[in-house]
């Protein structure tokens, strides 16, 4: 095996173009790299489900902010609670999460401490800003339960996924 991949020549001035092959060891690392990613999202979607506050501890100055509650028939559908622990876990994520997307492990690691930290900042513009954003992702993500509940999205798109592969 050589360190070269393949030889093109040029007819017209006998010139040799020597190709260096592709190493199976940077195309193991790309691969480990997508799945790092992909775990990395799977976690920041998990988190931003579940709406957990073990990054951020709870707030002994902030008052609480009321829950939202979305109704259908009569009863409460909120998936996470709007309150200010989970504002600042859930700019964290946001931060994270595009960080990630936009520039790697580190880039979102960094955004999301970056995020975190500028949230906690009672007295800042940039904390309510970012708190706001924060605010309206977990009321877009009770919408998207509340949604899902009432019309039973994921079910319908199962068994029409179902019936595609079945027939």
């Amino acid at each position: 095996s050589s360190h070269f991949g393949p030889i093109f020549a040029c007819q017209l001035h006998r010139e040799y173009l020597f190709l260096p092959a592709r190493s199976t060891a940077a195309m193991a690392a790309r691969r480990q790299t997508r799945i790092v990613r992909l775990g990395a999202v799977a976690a920041a979607v998990y988190l931003a489900a579940s709406a957990s506050t073990s990054f951020v501890g709870p707030s002994a100055a902030a008052p609480r902010a009321p829950a939202v509650v979305l109704r259908a028939e009569g009863e409460s559908t909120a998936l996470v609670r709007v309150t200010e622990e989970n504002k600042i876990a859930m700019t964290g994520v946001i931060g994270g999460v595009a960080g990630l997307l936009l520039g790697g492990v580190w880039v979102g690691a960094g955004l999301f401490a970056i995020g975190s930290y500028l949230a906690k900042k009672d007295d800042s513009d940039v904390a309510k800003a970012l708190k706001g954003i924060s605010a309206a992702g977990l009321e877009a993500l009770n919408f998207g339960a509340y949604t899902n509940d009432k019309y039973s999205v994921t079910g319908k798109i199962g068994s029409a996924f179902n019936d595609a592969m079945q027939g």
